[in-house]
């Protein structure tokens, strides 16, 4: 019997399979029933339930109308199978005769959502797939829904979590609203807040505005703050063990609030050097950070961003393009011991260092292998020969003569897979350095040379902003190293040996009269002249204006 339908139903394209293991039975449905008209893309067959399971599970069709009793798998047990297999949404319609109810009951339990007596009738049919093929669009749209819904959420949620934290970063905490704050952080995953003591650190571009000036565009501004806020992003992703969470302010820059599993700082002073470094690698800007003095809970974090806030004002007078503190910069750039969490500090380990700083520097190995998120014995050693790996890399492209593990990295793998106790790995990887160390002493430049070097380049331009870092990437060394090596070579810290350099210069120019004092300051590399007075009078036992008395020159 012929239908007359003038418009397919919904918009859903579906697959129907067939099964029947009477050939004229199941040909007849297939090629007589306007399948089409109702959205109908494809009509498969199968001649009983074992190979209708197999052609249901390859081709997933949404659609199966199948006898209730046919010689091997039956209708009934073929639906069963395949409710316990399929993953995807289908709908079955069983097809039986008048002494089968008993069986169509069964197939109505495990899902079929109707049945058509025999012989068909077509529009009996008809109405039944126009009711299979609605569900089927409803449970589409459904999932669509859903999936925006899931979308719509997935990207509110980092958002929700910024103004979260810039609420409680820049309001003075509300005892009055803490069990809100509390749900929100536990709504928004941010429950560790609530547990942890936390740090906060601030990053900011240098000279934002000027750049923004000479770029002729806001629009390179932004793309400024964007590209610091990735590499922190990252950063933190991949090189702090901790919790962590970022937001940036109103004044473009971008709030770190890390958890602190102890008082000590040093992994976020670690982490701060490592963003910058990149920061000026990547966006190819200069960049500061401070962090607040010590870490405290989350009602605290109002005014441990504040702090961090007035530390990043020394830049002012110590100049940016580094990490501030409470203490000064100087404090944290002036570090004795390299971090063997940094590869470039292990090198300058190997370059530089003696047997003994090599095993001074070891002591911390422990450490590192603890804040890898792993505890597995050969989870630690792929870890390690990972590690190992990088490190010979960067150590072969510096002038490395020994290239075996490049020919045979197994053979690496294969002695680190000897140890499995960390104090026995620690051991094995010390031995590591100490030939490498052996190698880069036969021909690499001496401490002497990169310390003649760096003094070169401080008499050159000794009136900049010049930091441990900046003077560092010049003789291409790390900043620990370059500080170890001033204190050896010179017996005096980086930034000790800088003021010299500068007040011997000033004292000169003091000499002449047609300097005045707010000059030499700035002529000799100091921002603000109090600050240059200060540092002036601790060292030459006068003020400036004192001294130029003494030089018989009367100053206004």
């Amino acid at each position: 019997m012929a239908l007359n339908i003038q418009e397919k139903v919904g918009e859903i394209r579906v697959r129907v399979l067939i099964v029947d293991d009477e050939l004229e039975i199941r040909e007849g449905l297939r090629t007589r029933f306007p399948w089409s008209a109702y959205g109908v893309e494809e009509v498969l067959t199968a001649d009983d339930g074992d190979s209708a399971l197999q052609v249901a599970l390859a081709r997933k069709p949404e659609l199966i109308v199948t006898d209730i009793k046919m010689k091997r798998m039956s209708g009934l047990a073929f639906i069963q199978a395949l409710a316990a297999e399929a993953s995807y949404p289908w709908r079955s319609i069983v097809v039986s005769g008048y002494d089968d109810f008993e069986m169509v009951r069964q197939a109505m339990k495990l899902g079929a959502m109707d049945y058509v007596l025999k012989p068909i009738n077509t529009a009996e049919l008809g109405d039944v797939l126009r009711k299979a093929i609605g569900e089927l669009e409803q449970e589409r749209i459904a999932r669509a829904n859903q999936l925006l819904l899931n979308d719509q959420v997935h990207s509110a949620i980092p958002k929700m979590r910024e103004e979260l934290l810039r609420e409680m970063l820049e309001r003075e905490h509300n005892p009055y609203r803490e069990a809100r704050i509390s749900h929100r952080l536990q709504t928004l995953q941010l429950d560790w807040m609530l547990r942890d003591r936390m740090a906060v650190m601030i990053f900011e571009a240098d000279d934002l505005k000027a750049i923004g000036n000479r770029a002729g565009s806001q629009n390179e501004i932004g793309l400024i703050v964007f590209g610091i806020g990735n590499v922190v992003k990252h950063t933190l992703a991949e090189e702090y063990s901790s919790q962590a969470a970022l937001c940036a302010d109103a004044k473009q820059r971008w709030i770190a609030v890390l958890s602190c599993r102890t008082a000590d700082l040093e992994p976020c002073k670690e982490l701060a050097q490592i963003c910058i470094r990149r920061i000026n690698d990547y966006v190819k800007v200069k960049v500061s950070a401070a962090l607040c003095s010590a870490p405290g809970p989350f009602n605290q974090l109002h005014e441990l961003f504040a702090e961090a806030g007035d530390i990043l004002e020394q830049k002012a007078v110590y100049g940016g393009n580094r990490l501030l503190t409470s203490q000064g910069w100087e404090a944290d750039a002036e570090q004795d011991n390299p971090s063997i969490r940094n590869p470039d500090e292990v090198l300058d380990l190997a370059r530089y260092g003696t047997d003994d700083d090599i095993a001074q520097a070891m002591d911390r190995f422990v450490e590192m292998v603890q804040s890898w998120p792993i505890a597995q014995t050969r989870d630690i050693q792929q870890k390690l020969f990972e590690w190992l790996l990088a490190l010979f890399k960067k150590a072969s492209a510096l002038g490395w003569t020994d290239k075996s593990w490049e020919r045979n990295p197994i053979a690496l793998w294969e002695q680190l897979e000897q140890f499995d106790t960390l104090e026995s790995l620690r051991a094995q990887t010390e031995r590591f350095l100490l030939d490498m160390a052996r190698d880069f002493r036969s021909h690499a430049s001496s401490p002497s040379q990169i310390i003649q070097e760096a003094d070169k380049f401080i008499r050159a331009h000794y009136a900049e902003s010049l930091t441990l870092q900046s003077v560092a990437a010049e003789v291409h060394v790390t900043p620990v190293w370059l500080s170890k090596l001033f204190k050896k070579e010179k017996r005096k810290t980086f930034l000790e040996y800088l003021t010299d350099v500068r007040m011997e210069r000033a004292r000169k120019m003091l000499g002449q009269v047609q300097y005045k004092i707010y000059q030499v300051a700035s002529e000799v590399g100091y921002k603000d002249p109090v600050h240059f007075t200060k540092l002036f009078k601790k060292q030459a036992g006068c003020t400036p204006k004192e001294y130029r008395r003494l030089q018989g020159i009367a100053d206004d």
